[in-house]
């Protein structure tokens, strides 16, 4: 028995959740190419897939693997951008009984080796090369390098590449069952270690069933998928969308703005997903462009620090579009999806959305607070994971009930809208009093003059930590400690709120999926010294 079967006989004996039996993706397939086996699934770039073609090659796959000895239940990963042959290597696992480990082509040694050893990876695709990096090289370095390390857009068409393995003679598949372990995503570390979270094709079906009713995703809507497919939120839009919603997808190796907007514009994208970054940097290019995206009905912006002037702004540029935030994790992802029209996007533009899972919020003794009283959200929902790789990793996320308690601190307004307030890790402890920083950071987006902000706290011997706001300005603006004083004075907002420190920088540290990294800015807080503190 492998680790990861070790692990998932353990999680079988709790049952943290309600989840209902769903379907797996591979059979999915296999029915609807029947029905309709020349529809198109997706594009990249100037290639098109259509259903056959997508299943032909994962059939392919499957028997290349199988006769280099992957059997049912073997964990094969990827490290790759966001090609189109990722998507096959997906749709071959759910076929044949793999399990899939997507990594961000931003991971080196360090991340790979742990990644490698914890989920027993038997094989791993990689591009030869990507953006001057040697990841056959990279992969081999490790302590114990998988058995198979297969290339993908590889100039030398050896055996071991995923051009030469779907020239092998297609397979029967042998298809998982859906209570079975999927997907181990890991997390994207912006406040800790990465952690393995493990998925079910139940979990991923029920996700996606549930959120497509919400959004109303059906056969009309075409996805642009940006985000990067090592991370959930890419993975869900390019791997499971398209099959069991049948829009289709745009897969986008790298976020280039102006690029977006006219492949939106050429494409007639409908659908749109990501960070804040991506619809503020989707705002300027069309804004430079002259455009307004008729086409686009929906944008779902997640992440922390999304100010709602940001979403009124994409609903005044996007005339067609429901732009909101949403709210979830790698854990239970989605948990709000948004809102369900453009009026509620501008009467909720500061609430993460529309809460469609089981959400409680709680005390500090896991006790359920009044409705509109701050704590920390707890949920229960069928897209809800199995559990960590790391059983050591669950010490303290779980209610005794079973609700996953997030890390994310808030509270419910009219009745479903959830608003969230910080991180429960992430508060500042001034003076035994408790700050948020989401609560400074869209304060200071109120301000004209930032792009960008994170606000991190800094020991500090007086306060027991002080209140540090780290900016990137908008294009030749202007802003200093006074200005920003001022600020938070004309918002009237407490004084212990204001920053007592400002740093000025041309980046935040982030993420490739567009989350800050508030360790780097913390390391980066202790280090600088800033001249205007207040006292």
């Amino acid at each position: 028995m492998t680790m990861i079967d070790a692990r998932l006989a353990e999680l079988a004996t709790t049952a943290r959740s309600l989840r209902p039996k769903g379907r797996v993706l591979g059979a999915i397939a296999l029915e609807l190419t029947k029905i309709e086996p020349q529809r198109i699934v997706m594009r990249d770039g100037e290639r098109s897939l259509t259903r056959r073609c997508m299943l032909d090659h994962a059939l392919r796959l499957g028997g290349g693997l199988r006769a280099r000895g992957l059997a049912r239940g073997a964990v094969i990963a990827f490290q790759l951008p966001n090609w189109w042959e990722a998507c096959v290597i997906n749709l071959a696992a759910s076929l044949f009984g793999f399990r899939i480990v997507p990594m961000l082509t931003i991971y080196r040694r360090a991340e790979l080796n742990e990644i490698v050893t914890a989920c027993g990876i038997e094989a791993i695709f990689v591009p030869q090369t990507y953006r001057n990096t040697d990841f056959v090289a990279l992969v081999e370095s490790l302590t114990e390098p998988p058995r198979h390390v297969l290339t993908v857009r590889g100039a030398n068409n050896s055996a071991d590449c995923f051009e030469r393995l779907i020239e092998a003679a297609p397979a029967a598949p042998d298809l998982a069952n859906s209570d079975d372990a999927k997907l181990i995503i890991f997390t994207s570390g912006s406040t800790g270690q990465p952690k393995g979270v493990i998925h079910s094709h139940d979990t991923m079906d029920a996700l996606i069933s549930q959120t497509a009713a919400f959004w109303g995703t059906g056969r009309d809507d075409v996805l642009y998928v940006a985000s990067p497919i090592g991370h959930v939120g890419g993975a869900i839009y390019a791997f499971e969308f398209p099959w069991i919603t049948e829009c289709q997808i745009f897969l986008e190796e790298s976020w280039q703005p102006a690029q977006a907007v006219a492949r939106i514009e050429a494409e007639n994208i409908t659908f749109m997903a990501g960070a804040t970054p991506f619809l503020s940097g989707l705002l300027d290019a069309a804004q430079h462009a002259g455009r307004r995206l008729p086409s686009l009905r929906r944008f779902v912006c997640g992440g922390a620090s999304v100010p709602p002037e940001l979403i009124i702004r994409g609903l005044d540029a996007f005339p067609n579009c429901v732009v909101s935030r949403a709210f979830g994790s790698s854990e239970v992802a989605l948990v709000c999806p948004g809102v369900r029209t453009r009026s509620a996007a501008e009467i909720y533009a500061s609430t993460d959305g529309e809460g469609t899972a089981d959400i409680r919020v709680l005390d500090a003794d896991n006790v359920e607070v009044p409705i509109g009283t701050e704590g920390e959200i707890a949920v229960r929902a069928p897209q809800m994971f199995l559990g960590y790789l790391n059983k050591a990793d669950e010490t303290g996320c779980f209610t005794d009930d079973g609700y996953f308690l997030m890390g994310d601190l808030g509270r419910i307004v009219d009745g479903k809208y959830v608003v969230v307030t910080g991180r429960t890790k992430d508060t500042i402890i001034r003076k035994g009093e408790n700050i948020s920083p989401l609560e400074i950071e869209n304060a200071l987006m109120r301000h004209g003059a930032i792009r960008h902000c994170s606000v991190v706290g800094r020991p500090d011997m007086a306060r027991g930590e002080m209140v540090v706001a780290f900016v990137v300005l908008e294009t030749d603006a202007s802003f200093d400690f006074e200005t920003m004083t001022r600020h938070f004075e004309k918002l009237g907002l407490a004084r212990q709120k204001t920053p007592e420190a400002l740093e000025i920088i041309d980046d935040l540290p982030m993420n490739a999926v567009g989350k800050v990294q508030k360790p780097k800015l913390r390391e980066m807080a202790l280090r600088l010294a800033s001249d205007a503190v207040r006292p």
